[in-house]
């Protein structure tokens, strides 16, 4: 065969396997049965590894084809990083951004924001529990995201993991997969939720390939692409990316995808064979490797200071080391992004095997004769960055792409990126300026009025915490005009009911629920403002969401003192506090005036005046929290 008549790529190169890379996944086949029997066969199973020895591909590539669809739903992998295209001032401030990316990540070709204040179990109930009873298997991928996304308050960001403790205690057929890095898996078992549910389910840990897996991970997808290896020369690769000092040798799946790659491109094919003379150097290409990661973090994070890099990274080399010789947090997840490091047994960063000597050829060299700096994917390294907090690392990028001759949609996605940014390090007003300049960049391409519709959203909802409310009304409904999702429909609603248009906010409300069935959020908004005007429809709606909320349970409280369960309506009361909702506060300051404890309704209607919450308490209830004091 001639290099004009190879077959397809037999390699994936760096990234994961995907769910189409099936039939040249190989080297796992005892890794995906036993993983497989134990998803199937336990409501919880915690897949975790080191960084890069391939969690992901053994699920997607392996697992996922192996299930039969006729007997089990099986959902896509779900992921806990937000879509970057949806900007994150649209999802509400009291629910969990993690479960608003996990169910975009299951619905994929739906509009994400649809799923903005669902909760995992109410989305199963409404798209995916089978009327059947069939089992529904669901991951959670890279769950480690959960514990390194920044947190704009402590403890926050967490609920998603509440909710799906929740949903295992519960009566749907669900076998949850929790792929996680062994970084971070003892933070997962330490969950009081899970803890319970981890001790009962099963956990697999996943190695680097052996000798003979890794062998038949080079061999049989260069035989599925029309080629063959003559005899010796596939082992003699495998060889090449072994380490010689541990006394169980061990093979890198990512090393191996690297130098697969290079042998494709490099063969020089002679009869559709690869002999000796076809091998590339692992040597170069893994130091080049090092070279490259070296490079791209220290011109992120060290103002392109190699040498200090290389000197932060040399104590992990000599395997034990003194406190404070361990890189700073953020250094060291940039390298094991990179796979040049990775969280070792000991609970320490250390770097694999065979990269220490390409590692040391790499940093031996004049910084000067490393590659320049590339990023081929500059809003995927930034949106990266934004889930971490990197805002400074997510500025660069950003504007760096918004230089870009490459097109206005990369413009418009780095300038949500920068409304993203600022908005998460507490500056509205630069938000609001970055996502309207993205606004005006995706208007002027075609078949973006989602994309727009989500901006003017999110937009809108920073003039409501500013107290904008009427110019949140105008930016609301030119969001509904372009895209009448239930969720903008209800954001709408609260705008109109924040001016004191309480009648046009329920009608509003009405319409969203007629188009698009019982949507949660506006089925909470309706029931919420419904108990506010001490309207009886209030329960009907309340009864049909969950009470996770403060603010839905405070207004189910008010709506059964309207209908005389005073003594019930009390129990109800969440425990609240100066930083509570003032609307919140406002409604059980009624429900202790029902119940005649005016002193304390007049205490809560003094602190929703003064609380330091998001939004001030619109006029009409501003008044109301006056008579009570």
């Amino acid at each position: 065969m001639t290099s004009s008549g190879r077959g397809s790529h037999p390699f994936v190169g760096p990234r994961p396997f995907r769910r189409d890379d099936a039939a040249r996944f190989f080297g796992r086949e005892r890794e995906v049965e036993e993983l497989t029997s134990l998803w199937l066969s336990h409501r919880l199973t915690v897949l975790h590894g080191p960084s890069g020895v391939g969690k992901t591909s053994l699920v997607a590539a392996g697992a996922l084809p192996r299930l039969d669809p006729s007997r089990v739903d099986v959902l896509p992998m779900g992921e806990v990083r937000r879509p970057s295209f949806v900007p994150v001032a649209v999802i509400p401030e009291d629910s969990d951004p993690h479960v608003f990316a996990l169910l975009a990540s299951w619905s994929p070709n739906e509009n994400p924001i649809r799923f903005a204040g669902l909760t995992v179990r109410s989305y199963l109930r409404r798209h995916r529990w089978s009327p059947y009873g069939r089992e529904i298997l669901l991951v959670l991928d890279h769950a480690e995201d959960v514990f390194t996304a920044h947190r704009t308050r402590p403890g926050g960001h967490t609920r998603v993991l509440d909710q799906l403790a929740d949903l295992l205690s519960g009566d749907l057929p669900v076998h949850l997969l929790l792929v996680i890095s062994d970084e971070h898996v003892e933070s997962l078992r330490r969950h009081e939720g899970l803890r319970g549910h981890i001790t009962r389910g099963a956990s697999y840990k996943l190695e680097p390939l052996g000798p003979a897996e890794a062998l038949e991970a080079v061999k049989r997808p260069v035989e599925a692409a029309g080629a063959a290896f003559l005899p010796g020369v596939a082992r003699r690769l495998v060889q090449d990316l072994t380490p010689a000092e541990p006394a169980a040798p061990t093979v890198e799946p990512l090393h191996l995808q690297f130098a697969g790659v290079k042998l494709w491109e490099a063969a020089r094919w002679k009869d559709g064979d690869i002999g000796e003379r076809d091998l590339v150097n692992v040597e170069e290409i893994l130091t080049d490797l090092c070279r490259h990661a070296l490079r791209d973090v220290a011109h992120d994070h060290l103002q392109d200071d190699v040498d200090r890099l290389t000197a932060l990274v040399r104590p992990v080399l000599r395997g034990e080391r003194a406190d404070g010789e361990e890189p700073p947090p953020r250094i060291a997840a940039a390298l094991a992004t990179r796979h040049l490091l990775r969280f070792g047994d000991k609970g320490r960063y250390e770097m694999p095997a065979r990269l220490v000597g390409p590692f040391l050829r790499a940093a031996s060299g004049d910084p000067g004769d490393l590659p320049p700096p590339v990023t081929t994917d500059r809003l995927a390294a930034a949106a990266a960055a934004l889930h971490r907090g990197w805002f400074d690392l997510v500025a660069r990028l950003a504007e760096e792409e918004a230089r870009d001759p490459s097109g206005p949609r990369s413009r418009a996605q780095a300038a949500s990126l920068l409304g993203d940014a600022a908005y998460l390090r507490g500056d509205p007003d630069a938000a609001l300026t970055h996502y309207r300049t993205a606004t005006r960049l995706f208007d002027a391409l075609l078949g973006t009025d989602q994309i727009v519709a989500t901006l003017l959203t999110a937009a809108g909802r920073i003039l409501m915490d500013r107290g904008a409310y009427r110019a949140a009304v105008a930016e609301l409904r030119s969001a509904v005009r372009r895209s009448p999702e239930p969720v903008i429909q209800t954001e709408l609603a609260w705008a109109l009911w924040y001016v004191g248009q309480e009648s046009g906010a329920v009608d509003v409300l009405d319409g969203a629920l007629r188009s698009g069935g019982d949507t949660p959020e506006a089925l909470r908004a309706r029931g919420e403002i419904l108990s506010d005007l001490a309207d009886p429809r209030a329960l009907n709606d309340l009864d049909r969401v969950p009470h996770d909320l403060d603010s839905t349970r405070a207004a189910y409280a008010l709506a059964l003192a309207r209908k005389g369960e005073v003594r019930r309506a009390v129990e109800e009361v969440p425990p609240l506090g100066v930083d509570s909702d003032p609307a919140t506060l406002l409604r059980a300051a009624r429900v202790m005036k029902a119940a005649g404890r005016d002193t304390e309704a007049a205490r809560l209607a003094q602190d929703a005046r003064s609380s330091r919450g998001r939004r001030p308490l619109p006029p009409q209830l501003a008044a109301e929290a006056d008579r009570l004091i």
